[in-house]
């Protein structure tokens, strides 16, 4: 094969070329090398003629020696991009390993919802998808409705005549062409044949009609009714194919209104004008950027496996909410935002045994934001808050149990000067654990409770619950570790915390964020499952977004509180998931069997993110800097 550079050249320098009818057309202004030699004299006496005749064949030379070139490349292209065998059936093709089908849109109904072709656009399968519009002379369409309007007319009329009653179907044909005269005529509407055909693409013929199957499912949901074609499956492909060439002619009239919601550069986007950006939709490369707050609820959950990114994720989450000034509250179960803490600063409270920071449970709540409070409010909420404590602490409490650590509670708190009457804290002294501890002793029948108290007051967990409060909530971040807690405090201390941030939360409107990392150490046990609960039911009320993150998540879905936390939840998000709970969540969710695909086959950050009816594939990117700040990978510190 000739040189295609030395071609190209040719082409670029010397010539114009009309590729489709293979005209080539030398620059008027450039004259064949031969020409622009130094000239004798005797070259001088050569007449016009003879040179226009001698610049034409050298011309036409170099014009068939360029389009042998162009012919023998043109072949070489050919066989690059063509398969090695087309066989074609009566209903599809097989090209190479591939088997092919093409369908076609036969009829529609007399309403199409906008955006109606998105199921189809980001359907996650191979496939093509051809549309011809060809636009109608409005004269000639008004010479038919006419003629059918005059048609519908007679045909109520012979009805009238008959004595029968008149045909809802007539009246309403009649009104459906009456108004789109009248569109037309002001130029409102234009006319168009419109013909939508689809092929689809499958490694098996098992998977084809699967495919089929779920196209006709889908068009079906909105009353639009296909076919898949039979006897003429080549025109079909050549169809879909880019060559915009229509062969098959099949088509309905439709307006400029039906038109319109058959757009199809459409794809599910997540996108609000203002908050973070949470990722990339992989569908089409849109980003996702949102504001959790703006949604019916800010709570969120966030399932995955380990290793898959969730913790990651969420301290991307945390880190971008800080600079739009959300305060965040974290409780953390393995010391994974330490140095979060550390870059932005604010305070890492470390809560165990052998820690200096307390947490009081008698502390009694602040007042609520925009509520008048009546003298005994606050105290009657501590004194609940405090019985449900003791029911963690101490085990379940009996009735006489619970009604004796009542009356102990109020009298503890009287003695310090704190009554129904007067609930108000200023100058007074807050009771602790201990207090509490001499007042039972005091009483009857309550021997076995301060067996049981001891071990909080005088035994080895003395000090957790009987100090005063010597930690403050501010603003900005706030992170409570609980990874050297023994497990048998988790659920206890847990419930303290929580409730002591709650107190914070309701006391003043602004927005905040809880986050909540390995929510199954709280679920595990009911009455701190039955709080948390509580808090993402009551959280919107008080602009606080709950975040629940687990890797359990049949643990989390069997507590009898896990599924309405989801249900709650406004938000989720879904990353990589082991085959042995995607069933699980699959039924939670109602996902799609794509969608449990994904959720199987994700690369780390990637996968699911839900917010309302919204559902998107997500990548979660991070700049170089944030990842250097919140990667819990030791490889890469």
């Amino acid at each position: 094969m000739a040189n295609q550079e030395d071609l190209l050249k040719l082409v670029k320098q010397r010539y114009t070329w009309d590729v489709a009818t293979f005209v080539v057309t030398p620059h008027q202004d450039e004259a064949p090398k031969k020409w622009k030699k130094k000239t004798s004299k005797k070259d001088k006496k050569i007449t016009k003629s003879e040179a226009k005749n001698a610049q034409g064949k050298i011309d036409e030379k170099d014009i068939l020696e360029a389009e042998k070139n162009y012919k023998e490349a043109l072949a070489y292209v050919k066989d690059v991009v063509s398969p090695a065998f087309l066989k074609v059936y009566k209903d599809k093709l097989r090209i190479n390993n591939t088997y092919v089908k093409t369908f076609f849109i036969y009829a529609y109904p007399n309403f199409l919802e906008w955006n109606w072709l998105s199921p189809i656009i980001n359907w996650d399968v191979k496939f093509d998808m051809s549309l011809y519009v060809y636009p109608v002379e409005s004269a000639k369409i008004q010479k038919y409705l006419k003629k059918r309007l005059t048609q519908l007319y007679s045909e109520r009329s012979i009805n009238a005549d008959k004595g029968l009653i008149n045909d809802p179907a007539i009246e309403a044909q009649i009104q459906d062409v009456e108004e789109l005269r009248s569109k037309l005529t002001r130029g409102q509407e234009k006319y168009f044949h419109f013909g939508l055909y689809i092929t689809v693409y499958a490694e098996s013929e098992e998977k084809l009609n699967k495919i089929g199957k779920d196209i006709e499912t889908i068009l079906a949901g909105r009353n639009v009714l296909q076919k898949q074609s039979f006897l003429r499956a080549e025109p079909w492909f050549i169809t879909t194919g880019p060559f915009a060439k229509d062969e098959l002619w099949v088509y309905r009239n439709i307006s400029t209104g039906g038109l319109s919601t058959t757009f199809p550069f459409s794809s599910s986007t997540l996108s609000h004008d203002d908050g973070i950006l949470y990722g990339i939709n992989t569908h089409n490369n849109s980003l996702i950027l949102f504001d959790r707050f703006k949604t019916e609820n800010a709570n969120m959950v966030v399932f995955a496996k380990s290793g898959s990114g969730k913790s990651f994720w969420v301290k991307l989450e945390i880190l971008r909410s800080l600079m739009l000034g959300t305060d965040v509250i974290v409780i953390d179960p393995e010391n994974e935002y330490k140095a979060l803490v550390d870059t932005v600063g604010w305070s890492y409270l470390d809560v165990s045994l052998n820690s200096g920071q307390r947490i009081n449970p008698f502390d009694l709540p602040l007042g609520l934001k925009d509520h008048e409070e009546k003298p005994w409010d606050l105290l009657r909420s501590a004194i609940i808050d405090l019985l449900w404590l003791m029911n963690l602490m101490l085990g379940k409490l009996s009735p006489e149990e619970e009604s004796i650590m009542e009356k102990a509670i109020m009298t503890t708190y009287s003695l310090k000067w704190i009554t129904m009457d007067d609930d108000r804290v200023e100058w007074k002294d807050i009771p602790i654990m201990s207090d509490l501890h001499d007042v039972l002793e005091t009483m009857e029948w309550s021997k076995s409770l301060i067996i049981r108290l001891e071990k909080y007051t005088t035994g080895i967990f003395s000090g957790i619950f009987s100090n005063k409060t010597n930690i403050d909530l501010q603003e900005g971040l706030q992170v409570f570790s609980v990874r050297d807690l023994d497990d048998i405090l988790r659920p206890t201390t847990m419930y303290v915390i929580l409730n002591h941030i709650w107190n914070k939360v309701r006391s003043s409107n602004k927005k905040r964020m809880l986050v909540i990392d390995e929510a199954w150490n709280i679920m595990q046990h009911e009455d701190s499952a039955k709080f948390l609960f509580g808090l993402v039911k009551r959280a919107r009320k008080y602009n606080l977004g709950i975040t629940t993150i687990t890797q359990d998540v049949e643990d989390f879905a069997s507590s009898a509180y896990g599924k309405p936390i989801i249900t709650n939840s406004s938000i989720q998000l879904l990353l990589k998931q082991s085959s042995a709970s995607i069933d699980a969540l699959q039924d939670i969710f109602k996902l799609t069997e794509q969608e449990k695909y994904i959720l199987l086959n994700s690369a780390i950050w990637q996968g699911l993110f839900f917010a309302g009816a919204e559902h998107v594939w997500i990548q979660i990117v991070a700049s170089f800097y944030e990842e250097q700040v919140i990667t819990t990978d030791p490889n890469k510190k």
